[in-house]
């Protein structure tokens, strides 16, 4: 199968991811093309290639989105699919979702946890009022008997965006959800709030309010926001500990990031978990630290703790 044509504007990582998604697909699915490497024709994208057949991973993705999603399900590049990847398996099984959680943020659920994937609040649910959501969710019963609840966002080659419309409006106006739950949270340290809204740290920003005007309200007594990427996705390795410094001491603990490699790394290497570790790292994971864009001493140390990650 022809690897297909890459994209020129590509920044230096997601090249890189590009041609590995492209690889796969000519590879492993042995299937053809639509404009670039990365992406699956329609055919078989409805086919649903674009996720891992097994434990459950189909099945919740067309119980949360019953129709097709050019977007979603045949753009093997962009994190849309992902979290139907990494975490679908984990709805049904509670002591696997508990210990990997557990490795992700230290939290030692003694209820739970529940998982909701790409889930948001209904208009009812009156958080933020716009439609910031989660990748994955987690909410459960802590061992000291709080109410927990663990934003995911899964980013592969994404980094900074550009604001949208809605978006400006409320970050412009100082009135606004996004500045009242910052405001009222306590969360973080007031001469550092004008780096919030800017492009480098918004999309963390808006998951971590989401989070803490749950926390407002009462439906949570504790709110962990946490960020999984790739290691050579450079941009978060740097943004997580910047937006962490702008958290107030006593809260950034609640503040996460996780690397891929790890998350994969911890799936317990059981007869009926081996096939679906050996797929996400073969899918997603590059080879060499070379690709990854890290240097090979810095990359020896562990990913989790550059970028913030508790074990």
């Amino acid at each position: 199968m022809d690897l297909g044509p890459q994209y020129s504007g590509d920044h230096a990582f997601k090249a890189t991811a590009r041609l590995h998604q492209s690889r796969y697909r000519a590879l492993v699915l042995q299937v053809p093309y639509e404009e670039y490497g990365n992406r699956l024709t329609a055919t078989d994208a409805r086919k649903l290639l674009n996720y891992f057949d097994g434990l459950g991973v189909r099945d919740a993705l067309r119980h949360r989105y019953p129709n097709f999603s050019r977007t979603r399900d045949a753009d093997m590049l962009r994190s849309e699919h992902m979290p139907f990847n990494l975490f679908a398996p984990l709805g049904s099984r509670a002591a696997l979702a508990a210990d990997l959680v557990h490795r992700m943020t230290g939290v030692r659920f003694s209820s739970g946890p529940e998982l909701r994937l790409e889930w948001g609040p209904t208009p009812e649910e009156k958080y933020l009022g716009d439609k910031t959501s989660f990748d994955a969710y987690f909410v459960g019963v802590d061992d000291h008997g709080r109410r927990v609840g663990i934003g995911v966002e899964v980013k592969y080659t994404e980094q900074a965006y550009a604001l949208s419309d809605s978006e400006a409006l409320r970050i412009r106006d100082r009135n606004s959800s996004y500045w009242r739950v910052t405001t009222q949270s306590g969360v973080f340290a007031a001469a550092h709030t004008d780096h919030l809204g800017t492009d480098e740290f918004r999309q963390v920003w808006r998951n971590h309010l989401l989070g803490l005007s749950m926390l407002l309200q009462g439906d949570l007594d504790r709110f962990i926001t946490t960020t999984i990427h790739p290691v050579g996705n450079r941009h978060f390795i740097k943004v997580l500990p910047q937006y962490r410094s702008y958290v107030a001491p006593n809260h950034s603990a609640d503040v996460i990031g996780t690397t891929l490699e790890d998350y994969i790394g911890w799936i317990p290497e059981t007869d009926e978990l081996r096939d679906w570790k050996k797929y996400l790292a073969e899918r997603y994971l590059l080879a060499t630290p070379a690709q990854q864009g890290v240097a090979p001493d810095e990359r020896r140390r562990s990913p989790a703790a550059r970028s913030g990650a508790r074990r």
